[in-house]
């Protein structure tokens, strides 16, 4: 997978983040440690990071939470993904995706990383409502959408099929139940 062979550690975990959990680039960017609970396995999105506006919980799939453990270890402040100035977050895909582009072929932007979570999740068998709320896409309109609540265990559930599906698509070996250690970068 030509994202795990990126030199950039940063830059790495970032678009693999992106690609595993389906966020909007600038939501994924402006994460904070603090938005994080490990116990819980929950992404808290405020709703002042997201494009609707909309605060939600995103619960992590096994990858995702290996890869923000692998990352808190290496204690980097307040962003989870920091840029190389002190206290802001990395804001650049152009130069990764470039670098993707090269060693695959295929041109793709960061929003494709999100549309490819979704495609997966269908392929996946992710319901529509889950969908959406994965993805924080608005149900405004659709009047039977409102009624159901969708908990974050239902979510939980569908994030790790989404998660597996694309280990399985990326060449990903399964590292479930092993030291976090093997995460480490080839």
């Amino acid at each position: 997978m030509a994202l795990r062979r990126l030199p950039h550690e940063v830059q790495r975990d970032y678009l693999t983040f992106l690609l595993f959990t389906g966020l909007r680039r600038t939501e994924a960017a402006r994460l904070k440690w603090v938005d994080i609970d490990l116990v819980k396995r929950l992404i808290n999105m405020p709703a002042a990071y997201t494009k609707p506006g909309r605060a939600f919980s995103l619960p992590m799939s096994d990858i995702v939470y290996d890869l923000l453990v692998a990352r808190r270890a290496l204690g980097n402040g307040g962003h989870i993904f920091p840029s190389k100035s002190e206290g802001r977050y990395i804001i650049g895909t152009t130069d990764p995706l470039k670098a993707v582009a090269k060693a695959t072929g295929v041109k793709v932007s960061a929003h494709d990383l999100r549309r490819t979570f979704a495609t997966v999740a269908e392929g996946a068998d992710v319901s529509w409502m889950v969908m959406k709320a994965l993805l924080n896409h608005s149900i405004k309109g659709d009047v039977t959408a409102i009624y159901p609540q969708v908990s974050p265990e239902r979510m939980r559930v569908q994030v790790q099929k989404v998660g597996d599906r694309m280990k399985l698509l990326c060449g990903i070996e399964d590292v479930s139940g092993e030291n976090v250690k093997k995460l480490k970068r080839v």
